[in-house]
């Protein structure tokens, strides 16, 4: 709720990136937000508008960074659980219920 103009600006750019994406029924990836971004990079006349993209190619970035770790935590996170349901049945001795 306390966002400062300039990550208002960053969500506006970003938004214009997707939609511009969208329209022309390109696929809406990182990559491509990022590429998109670039081009209105290119194409702006404000140098404030410019730093503004900029920045929004960053947080975009840092978001693709933070999910490849958040995939990577759920990898090993995974892998350190034992798995209950196998088809050995129950241990010897034991009793069903």
């Amino acid at each position: 709720m306390y966002r400062s103009e300039d990550e208002k600006l960053t969500d506006v750019m970003i938004g214009e990136a997707v939609l511009t994406l969208l329209k022309s029924d390109k696929p809406v990836s990182s990559n491509a937000l990022i590429a998109q971004l670039e081009l209105m990079a290119a194409d702006a006349d404000d140098e404030a508008k410019v730093s503004v993209i900029r920045k929004a190619i960053t947080e975009v970035r840092n978001g693709m960074v933070a999910a490849r770790k958040r995939v990577q935590a759920d990898g090993t996170e995974r892998d350190k659980n034992t798995h209950r349901m196998n088809s050995d049945g129950p241990p010897d001795g034991s009793k069903k219920h």
